[in-house]
């Protein structure tokens, strides 16, 4: 039998969310008051047995109650939208899609851009083309047991990311590809962060501050700045004090590694783990 580890995960990436999507697919059809499933999960979204939405969620539960819901409902907004533009498509109500669901414990941001890709959907406005195009199939146990495997996987990813080379901010040298990024000052770890593409967001965190969390932190958090309002926003500092965190981010080093398979997961289980100076977002401890 094929161990099921990291680097299993990250080399067979598409075969595992093929039968992951399979999974999904072949679920039955459900109300969104019949959904069941709790915690992290994926969504796919019908009518007609016509393929509009796939998503994903921490809590799936809140999620699809969100999507449901009119004023809050990413899809259905996009519905609206594409029907101003194409007349052709008919007014749907809300309450007639169908939910295919099933529970995540690993993949579900891979599984969304995989079923974008692969499904497609028509709904779907980000993530286009994020993965490449791979048969949908059954491949026996395969998803149920890389998620029973979870917490080996991410324990054995962690060894991986964290012994990586780091060099200064500046003379990485970044791929086009989805993946996990680390940044430390003086050798204490201080930020992580994942992107669909790393190499953007490299470019995205080395320039203005305004669309960089992490350059809003290290104004904030560690030089005193005050982030000023643009358009009802506190988001961006003014020229000379961008400069001011453009010369700490060039002292500090970091690492960024191609992630293929799980790197949500693996963002959430460092933070919470390691605990970084400048995250926010599920930096709560164990």
């Amino acid at each position: 039998m094929t161990e099921i580890n990291w680097t299993f995960t990250q080399n067979n990436s598409d075969i595992i969310l093929s039968d992951g999507l399979f999974k999904i697919k072949t679920r039955p059809y459900q109300s969104f008051a019949e959904i069941e499933h709790k915690g992290f999960g994926n969504y796919l979204i019908s009518q007609n047995e016509t393929n509009f939405y796939i998503g994903e969620g921490k809590e799936i539960g809140k999620r699809l109650m969100q999507q449901f819901k009119p004023t809050t409902s990413t899809f259905y907004k996009n519905l609206l939208k594409l029907q101003k533009i194409d007349k052709t498509i008919e007014n749907i109500p809300i309450d007639s899609f169908k939910v295919q669901a099933i529970s995540t414990n690993i993949g579900r941001k891979e599984i969304e851009e995989f079923g974008i890709s692969n499904i497609p959907t028509i709904l779907n406005r980000f993530q286009i083309g994020k993965r490449k195009h791979f048969k949908v199939a059954d491949h026996g146990s395969l998803w149920d047991n890389v998620q029973k495997g979870k917490d080996d996987i991410l324990l054995q990813a962690e060894k991986e990311v964290l012994k990586g080379k780091f060099k200064l901010w500046f003379d990485c040298n970044v791929e086009n590809v989805a993946g996990l990024y680390i940044v430390k000052k003086l050798d204490k770890l201080i930020y992580i962060g994942e992107s669909s593409d790393i190499c953007d967001r490299f470019n995205t965190h080395s320039k203005r501050t305004y669309f960089s969390a992490l350059r809003r932190h290290i104004g904030t958090e560690i030089l005193n700045l005050e982030l000023h309002e643009r358009n009802g926003k506190k988001k961006y500092f003014e020229v000379i004090e961008d400069k001011k965190v453009t010369e700490f981010l060039k002292s500090c080093n970091a690492s960024f590694y191609p992630t293929h398979f799980g790197r949500y997961e693996l963002e959430e289980f460092l933070i919470k783990k390691y605990r970084p100076l400048l995250n926010r977002k599920d930096n709560k401890g164990t």
